[in-house]
C-alpha cells in the first residue's frame, strides 16, 4: 500500500482547521491505515498524514538517515507554517505517556495509539476550539513508512507538555 500523496506544509494550516471544524464520528473510519500513511477518523480523533516514506524494512541505513532527514525538514516546515498562523506551540513529550503503558496504566486509547507510534519523538501541540491538534513524526516499526501527521484529538494529550514554545517552533 502506498501513502497518499503529501501535503505541501503551506496547506496544512487549512487541513488543520478543516480537521478542528470537522465532527468526530461515532466509529472509527479506516482503522488502522494512519500507520500506512492514509487519513483515519474516530471518536476521538482525526488523523491526517502529512507525508511518508516508503517502507524501509530491509534498506540500507543511507535510506534510513535520507528519509527520516527529510520528513524532519518536512515537519520543521509544517511547523513553521501553523507557527506563522497560531503562535507559538507547546512540545509534547510522549515519555510519562510511555511509562505509564509500560507500567501497565490505563492510557486513553487516542494517546496510547500516538504514543506508541511516536516512540521516542516529540509533538508541537496547539490547542483550537477546545480541541488538541499535534504534528507528530513517527512509525509503528519497520515494516510501516515513517509518517508524518497531523492529528487532532478531542482532549488534550496529557501530562507530557515540556514548556511554553519549542525551540523548532521558531525555526524556518
Amino acid at each position: 500500500m502506498f501513502p497518499d500523496p503529501p501535503v505541501e506544509p503551506a496547506d496544512c494550516v487549512a487541513l488543520a482547521e478543516r480537521l478542528v471544524a470537522l465532527p468526530f464520528p461515532p466509529a472509527v473510519t479506516a482503522a488502522d491505515d494512519w500507520i500506512i500513511g492514509r487519513a483515519t477518523s474516530g471518536p476521538d480523533r482525526h488523523f491526517a498524514p502529512v507525508a511518508a516514506s516508503e517502507v524501509l524494512a530491509d534498506a540500507p541505513a543511507e535510506r534510513w538517515t535520507e528519509a527520516q532527514d527529510r520528513l524532519e525538514r518536512r515537519r520543521l516546515a509544517v511547523v513553521q507554517a501553523l507557527t506563522s498562523a497560531w503562535g507559538s506551540s507547546q512540545l509534547h513529550s510522549f515519555a510519562p505517556d510511555f511509562d505509564r503503558i509500560i507500567a501497565g496504566q490505563a492510557v486513553r486509547p487516542v494517546v496510547e495509539d500516538i504514543t506508541l507510534f511516536a516512540s521516542e519523538h516529540h509533538a508541537n501541540v496547539w490547542r483550537r476550539s477546545r480541541r488538541t491538534v499535534c504534528v507528530v513524526l513517527g512509525q509503528l516499526d519497520k515494516h510501516y513508512p515513517i509518517v508524518l501527521m497531523i492529528a487532532v484529538t478531542a482532549e488534550p494529550l496529557g501530562d507530557g507538555l515540556a514548556g511554553p514554545r519549542s525551540r523548532d517552533a521558531r525555526a524556518g
